[in-house]
């Protein structure tokens, strides 16, 4: 059972809000995309891997997530959860960014989960609840409104991470603190041929495990892990440099144009060239 209201579209933007309750279990879900993500848990927890490790996210925690960050949620030990996710584009508040470039700091701060006590709690809840309730009604200056409360909550978040110290939580487990080490590995060398069987040997797990327990804790497989991050750096350098595509697919450990083509399209729902000029625009 669910009870959920939502107002925008998820695919399309600029801007998406869903508050949802479920009372179950709730499919994995796993997303690398172009708008900024804030997602807040009112009940229940929930495992988030982010950028290069798992969280075990709980009541009071905002969670922020920057643009093309790979992620994925799924279900902890205690099912059923309450929560708020919403996802906006630059474009949805340009202007105010103009004024205050500050407004997204907290998205570049070195924990993405901000872990709030409850009189904190209570200035997010009043927000929330203020969006979610004009998601539920179709008034006058709806996407006005929407946009006004974003702000406010924005600058909550860049005032927050600004005036307390914020440090990740603990790892759930010495397992997910070694998936965590190898998921670092793999950043900092995707481009080189990555093999299962040599992770295995350089970290002291067995293939098999190290296969099953990578999918378990981070929501993607191996393979498609590690081609997920190669077309993220993909997306970065077609967006900021001149290269030809065929050099962007070498240098970020393609082995050839069409295996590049095809992955690409695959993940990102678009060509490398058409990505481009869409960054262009």
């Amino acid at each position: 059972m669910s009870r959920t209201v939502t107002f925008g579209d998820e695919d399309e933007g600029p801007f998406y809000i869903q508050h949802i309750h479920r009372s179950g279990s709730f499919e994995r879900t796993q997303h690398m995309h172009e708008m900024y993500e804030l997602y807040y848990l009112y009940e229940g927890e929930r495992m988030y891997f982010i950028r290069d490790r798992s969280y075990l996210i709980l009541p009071g925690d905002l969670v922020l997530i920057n643009r093309r960050e790979l992620h994925a949620t799924s279900d902890s030990d205690k099912l059923g959860h309450a929560r708020v996710v919403m996802n906006f584009a630059d474009s949805f508040v340009e202007a105010a960014l103009v004024e205050a470039p500050f407004l997204l700091n907290a998205f570049q701060h070195g924990s993405p989960v901000l872990r709030l006590d409850l009189p904190t709690r209570r200035i997010v809840e009043d927000i929330l609840g203020k969006m979610t309730q004009e998601a539920s009604d179709s008034l006058l200056g709806q996407n006005f409104a929407m946009r006004h409360y974003l702000i406010e909550l924005l600058l909550f978040t860049a005032r927050f991470v600004r005036m307390h110290p914020v440090t990740s939580p603990d790892h759930v487990s010495p397992l997910h603190r070694k998936i965590s080490t190898i998921v670092r590995h793999i950043n900092a060398h995707f481009a080189e041929t990555v093999r299962l069987e040599e992770l295995a040997e350089q970290f002291e797990i067995s293939p098999a495990y190290l296969s099953r327990m990578f999918k378990e804790i981070t929501g993607f497989s191996l393979v498609e892990y590690v081609n997920l991050v190669r077309v993220q750096e993909a997306q970065r350098l077609l967006a900021t440099t001149r290269l030809k595509v065929i050099v962007i697919a070498e240098q970020v450990g393609f082995g050839s144009l069409v295996q590049f083509g095809r992955v690409f399209r695959q993940m990102a729902k678009v060509t490398p060239l058409r990505y481009r000029q869409s960054r262009a625009t």
